[in-house]
């Protein structure tokens, strides 16, 4: 590294410290690109051939081809996981990984808690149902980007991207059971999963199967106090549910094809049930008998994708269409008629169609400029039924939309070649109309700038306007009514039991967002996988559509109408519909590192290989492949995840999470340490309900959502180890504490709360001593994962130092520390499938490949990786 990087970088590692309204965010790829693929190899089944895992060492010329699986644009990833680092996670589906790099895919940009982007080898799909279910073992690669990486997709960018890429072959069938238990007790949960892949040339079959329960859990199984009069005469306790029994079954499939040369077909659709209960309370017209809330819940969706390139056009074509029904049925107290049930019925509707183009626009002189045009429609209703006091309404909305952006990116200077003393420089500009049959036309428009000064280090500015409407189940789901519900009541101090109303508000209007985000990575080490981000976002929301925040003097003043006191002024019914407010602002900054280091692994010896292959001819088992050479971690280490995705293998893929195909660990990449930790700082956060109403502080002490206090820090930590088919993974979340302020009692005072999970995992297929005296371990997994291992609960006290009844912490986290323990099983494909494939074995073949960065021709490691299929 020169000096001047050196000095650059000291430069904005300093910026980063100091001014902290200016963070930077995202984590740089690799610039290199993947050599031609050397293809199947002919070996004999008992020929030792190298791990999936490894890299070539020695270091040739590579010619720039761009990957056909990566994402379009300039813009790296901010983080890549190869096989082994996949594999590290201990994660048994695309759903469980997610969850392992959520601190890395969150984003503060959108309308709160919404999943990344998933893309399928850099393009869209038809649903997340289409990867979900997906084993580790499965993926070559995954991609995590920006924001604004969802833009040249036709989607807006408040949501990061996350590209999985698949291995171009692969076949399992792998079933895994899970039980848990809190161990305080009260009830048990489980699920199980059955899910057949295969992935070959230019097709992909999916079929999953799945199904959970849980059971109930009463209030009399924890330490909860409750309030008593003299007219109660049975202890409420035994009557009411913290957590009600569920269940849930779920079928799913995913057909892919090529229809032609250049253009892939997708079809996946699902069907899934569920219901579930709560229990209210004690019945005094039904003796032993509790009133309950019942629900179920049927719904379908099916979905299909297009992709296809024409010249230098890549286009995709998607749609999808969901029926949903629901059923809720709530017992209520009438003086007059006894015990009678208050009954909603709903169904939803959804179907949309997009079209998107993605090409060259025009030639400049430091390179093409791109644009992505999207067209799409959508039609929405939402059919609903309700009784309620004998009394029934019935609603029936529907919303039809067209749509329609463009996202236009220009580079302006590259390194390499024009204006290369500036680095990398890439101005985006982006426009989105929509015209919705009940709101009229609504805008979106944005800019922003992606620089890249030097390779180390990668600057992201944006800002956006949007206007967005609120959806028709905010307008128009059915209004519930739940008796004996507690709440707490910010204007006397106390608990209240209530009759609380939720459903839609059909007088909700669509509200104006803004949000401004400066960000960036930074590789401070060469040679060291460690990786620095940081983003500043700021936001404000005209007339924003908000779940009511908590009952205070100041909200009650606002809405009057939301509530009913007797004449003690006690307060027996809320409503707490949606509602719009005059204007919202939040500011935060949110920073962090991820740092990944290989590790060596055992390679079995001699004898122990030996003995495997007796035994595996013995039995007429088709035998695995075995690592070459003892090193693990003697590739190269020092690349922003691209660098180090070079594992692999793009045969039938070892590995993974479950253990694979019965990979032995071993090979160069070996096992690995993981670390990834990251800070969010809110610096503003305020609400203005009304017009001449004084601004409302969350950070202090006004009540938000659910009146729990808004912590002003966060931490997210979650890292691990794994080596030789053993792991240890921990996640820790913190968060600081908190207080609202007013009440006859005075401020409640949130204590700091930390939580921490911890899996530990036996990948029993990669422990080779074990597998050659049990061939059936390979691919095996076992986990026992512990959730909230300290049994962490917050602790709420009131000016008095009380804690308040509604603030129990078996109310806040009627759960507590949760053990779980899971077995996974994987099974090969039979031998006449390798000997259909030429005797060759899983893994054997062309090599994973690192995803390549839109860069000039360069020098790297011979990795390279065929199109996925599929």
């Amino acid at each position: 590294m020169t000096d001047t990087k050196r000095l650059l970088i000291g430069a904005l590692l300093a910026g980063v410290s100091l001014v902290p309204h200016t963070a930077a965010a995202q984590t740089s790829g690799s610039s290199s690109q993947p050599a031609p693929s050397t293809g199947m190899q002919g070996a004999p089944p008992v020929a030792a051939v190298e791990d999936e895992d490894a890299v070539a060492e020695d270091e040739i010329v590579v010619i720039g081809r761009r990957d056909p699986n990566a994402v379009i644009g300039d813009i790296p990833a901010e983080n890549q996981l190869s096989p082994a680092d996949i594999r590290a996670t201990g994660a048994t589906s695309v759903t469980e990984l997610l969850e392992a790099i959520a601190p890395q895919t969150a984003s503060s940009r959108g309308r709160g808690g919404g999943q990344p982007v998933i893309l399928l080898n850099g393009r869209r799909t038809s649903g997340f149902r289409e990867v979900r279910d997906l084993p580790p073992e499965a993926i070559l690669r995954v991609d995590i980007l920006p924001e604004e990486v969802a833009l040249k997709y036709g989607y807006r960018a408040d949501q990061r991207v996350v590209n999985f890429v698949l291995r171009p072959r692969f076949r399992s069938t792998t079933a895994q059971i899970e039980g848990g238990v809190p161990t305080a007790g009260g009830y048990t949960e489980s699920e199980a999963d059955l899910t057949r892949l295969m992935i070959g040339e230019n097709s992909r079959t999916t079929i999953n199967l799945h199904a959970e329960r849980s059971g109930a859990l009463l209030e009399s199984e924890r330490e909860i106090a409750f309030e008593t009069d003299s007219s109660d005469e049975v202890d409420p306790r035994g009557f009411r549910t913290l957590t009600g029994p569920r269940r849930l079954v779920r079928a799913t499939g995913t057909l892919n094809r090529n229809l032609i040369k250049d253009v892939s077909s997708t079809f996946s659709g699902q069907v899934q049930y569920s219901d579930g209960q709560s229990l209210l309370g004690p019945s005094l017209f039904s003796i032993g008998d509790p009133l309950a809330r019942d629900t179920d819940t049927l719904s379908g969706e099916a979905g299909f994708a297009f992709n296809g390139n024409k010249d230098r056009w890549r286009w995709s074509l998607t749609g999808e269409y969901s029926l949903s029904r629901s059923n809720t049925d709530t017992d209520r107290e009438n003086v007059a008629l006894g015990l009678v049930s208050d009954r909603a019925r709903t169904i939803t509707r959804n179907g949309e169609i997009d079209l998107l183009l993605n090409g060259p626009l025009v030639s400049l002189p430091a390179g093409t400029g791109n644009v992505s045009l999207r067209v799409g429609a959508d039609t929405q209703s939402l059919d609903g039924k309700a009784t309620r006091f004998g009394v029934t309404s019935e609603t029936d909305l529907g919303r039809r939309e067209v749509d329609a952006s463009v996202n236009v990116d220009l580079p302006i200077a590259r390194r390499d070649e024009f204006l290369g003393a500036i680095g990398n420089l890439t101005l985006n500009a982006n426009a989105e109309v929509e015209r919705l049959s009940d709101f009229g036309t609504l805008t979106t428009w944005g800019a922003g700038a992606y620089w890249s000064p030097i390779r180390e280090v990668n600057l992201i500015t944006s800002f956006t306007q949007e206007e967005g409407a609120p959806s028709l189940a905010q307008l128009g789901n059915p209004i519930l009514s739940t008796p004996n519900s507690r709440i707490f009541d910010f204007v006397t101090g106390r608990d209240a039991t209530v009759e609380l109303i939720s459903g839609g508000n059909p007088d909700l209007d669509s509200d104006r967002r803004r949000v401004f985000k400066f960000g960036g990575t930074i590789k401070p080490l060469e040679g060291t996988d460690l990786e620095l981000r940081a983003d500043y976002t700021h936001s404000k929301v005209r007339n924003p559509i908000s779940n009511f925040p908590g009952i205070t003097a100041a909200i009650e003043a606002a809405f009057p109408d939301r509530f009913t006191r007797d004449a003690d002024g006690n307060l027996i019914r809320a409503d707490l519909r949606p509602v719009n407010t005059e204007s919202y602002e939040r500011s935060e900054i949110r920073w962090g590192f991820n740092f990944s280091k290989p590790l060596t692994s055992a390679r079995p010896s001699q004898a122990q290989i030996e003995q495997f292959r007796r035994r595996a001819a013995e039995s007429g088992q088709p035998l695995p492949p075995f690592p070459q050479g003892g090193g693990g971690g003697a590739g190269p280490t020092g690349g922003r995840g691209a660098d180090r995705a070079g594992g692999g293998g793009g045969g039938f893929g070892r590995g993974g999470g479950g253990g694979g195909f019965g990979g032995f660990g071993g090979g160069r990449q070996g096992g690995r340490l993981q670390l990834s930790v990251f800070h969010t700082v809110l610096l503003k956060d305020t609400a203005l309900i009304a017009e001449g109403l004084p601004a409302l502080d969350y950070l202090g002490g006004f009540a938000p959502e659910g009146g729990l206090g808004r912590p002003q820090h966060r931490i997210e930590a979650n890292g691990g180890y794994f080596n030789n088919g053993l792991g240890f993974r921990l996640a820790a979340n913190w968060q600081s504490g908190s207080l609202v302020t007013g009440g006859q009692s005075g401020t409640l005072r949130f204590s700091p709360l930390t939580k921490v999970n911890a899996n530990l995992f036996a990948n029993l297929g990669q422990r080779f001593d074990l597998v050659a005296k049990y061939p059936w371990l390979r691919g095996t997994q076992v986990r026992l994962s512990v959730d909230n291992i300290f049994d962490s609960k917050q602790n709420v006290r009131d000016g008095l130092r009380l804690i308040p009844i509604n603030y129990q912490p078996d109310l806040l986290d009627p759960q507590g520390r949760v053990v779980k323990l899971s077995l996974r099983k994987q099974f090969l494909p039979p031998p006449s499938f390798f000997r259909r494939n030429g005797g060759q074995q899983p893994g054997e073949g062309s090599r994973a490949a690192p995803a390549p960065q839109p860069a000039p021709p360069t020098t790297g490691p011979a990795a390279a990786a065929p199109p996925a299929g599929g």
